[in-house]
């Protein structure tokens, strides 16, 4: 498995610098006003600490618990009409026939996705818009199946 590491922001930013740590990949953890927080490889976390640098943002950078572990965060696996995973063009999350679907793998509590047995399944569009990308945890696509 890949080392993660968590990145936490120790202070208050302006907006324009929250939208960009939304784009490095940062989310809000925790209550509404919870720590921006980003899980990374440590070659990752070396360009976003000297990034935070420039602009004078205090942070830490700490080993990422939850390598592996499907704990903290629910899963949409939980809620998989056809458990075998879907196909290509039979959405596994809501069922629906013949449209066109892409294979996810479902990351962990650390955002990794390189964790033994990681599981995966198809979605259609609509559920990638309207459940995963408001979904908490991290769901990548499989380009393997590409």
């Amino acid at each position: 498995m890949v080392e993660r590491l968590v990145i936490k922001v120790k202070n208050w930013l302006d907006p324009i610098a929250q939208e960009r740590l939304e784009d490095m990949g940062f989310f809000r953890e925790g209550p509404r006003n919870g720590a921006w927080t980003c899980y990374c490889d440590p070659s990752e976390a070396q360009q976003m600490a000297q990034w935070l640098k420039k602009r004078n943002v205090s942070f830490d950078i700490s080993p990422a618990d939850g390598i592996g572990e499907l704990k903290k965060y629910s899963r949409l696996s939980d809620m998989l009409v056809d458990k075998s995973g879907g196909g290509p063009t039979h959405c596994a999350l809501c069922g629906a026939k013949d449209v066109f679907c892409r294979q996810w793998v479902q990351g962990d509590d650390a955002d990794n996705i390189d964790y033994p047995s990681p599981v995966r399944f198809f979605m259609c569009g609509k559920c990638v818009r309207t459940l995963m990308q408001s979904h908490p945890r991290l769901y990548a696509p499989a380009d393997d199946v590409l």
